[in-house]
């Protein structure tokens, strides 16, 4: 999550159901809701990790919402969404291109994600937001003990945490280089990494742009890079391996946009 700047977009009457790679027509994805019970004052546990029930319900009440607006205001469609992992702990790593990144990232997904969010965001009204749909703040210089310490208790709970490692939006539309600190995070989570790459958010709200423009967006879900992968790799060389799989599913996306505008 990065610094706040308006945006919305196009019409649309296609949307992406949560687990089908396949457009659906008209109808937002169906919020997917664990009904069992248990006693009071405990955690419902999820796919996504432990939540409340209330916080379950009301993260899906958001994402519902959310997908049914940009539905209305954005054509957009989603695929890959197999390749992440039903249960357990998962880094989901994004490019960044525009302040709507963080809420489309997560609607196809069945699972809640957690957010990694700036510090400076937290404010009141807007933090008690962002907390309410699992984020949780960080120092916009870097993720700091407090930060790595949370991240590395969520994907121990089993929960997917969401990061846009470039640490902003990009200026050009290109994924650029990511942080330094990447490497030592994902050293230190031994989970699997599910690459995201957006397309089209950039064109319908970059940083250097107040008001939005209509433009279809593509969203893709990479394989996951598995801890073994990165076994013997010192921080350099896994922070070139996520990057280069980042920049597939970036390609994947952008390949899927063209195909929507032909």
């Amino acid at each position: 999550m990065t610094e706040p700047a308006p945006e919305i977009a196009t019409a649309s009457q296609t949307v992406v159901d949560p687990v089908q790679d396949a457009p659906a027509t008209t109808t937002a994805p169906r919020p997917i809701v664990n009904t069992r019970t248990k006693p009071k004052g405990t955690s419902a546990q999820t796919s996504g990790g432990e939540r409340s029930v209330g916080s379950l319900l009301w993260y899906r009440f958001v994402q519902y919402l959310c997908a049914t607006l940009t539905m209305v205001i954005l054509r957009w469609r989603a695929t890959g969404q197999h390749n992440m992992p039903g249960s357990g702990g998962v880094l989901l790593v994004c490019n960044h291109l525009s302040f709507l990144d963080v809420f489309l990232v997560g609607i196809p997904l069945r699972r809640p994600l957690n957010y990694v969010a700036r510090s400076t965001l937290f404010v009141p009204g807007l933090g008690a937001l962002i907390r309410s749909v699992g984020g949780f703040p960080i120092q916009r210089e870097g993720m700091g003990a407090s930060g790595m310490k949370e991240t590395l208790r969520r994907l121990r709970a089993g929960g997917i945490v969401t990061l846009f490692p470039e640490g902003t939006r990009s200026r050009d539309g290109q994924l650029g280089p990511l942080k330094a600190g990447i490497a030592v995070l994902v050293s230190r989570a031994g989970v699997p990494i599910v690459p995201a790459g957006l397309a089209g958010t950039f064109e319908v709200l970059p940083r250097s742009r107040l008001i939005p423009v209509l433009h279809p967006i593509r969203i893709h879900y990479g394989p996951p890079i598995f801890p073994e992968e990165l076994a013997g790799l010192d921080t350099i060389a896994i922070t070139e391996l996520i990057h280069q799989r980042m920049q597939e599913s970036c390609s994947e996306a952008k390949r899927g946009l063209i195909g929507d505008m032909s």
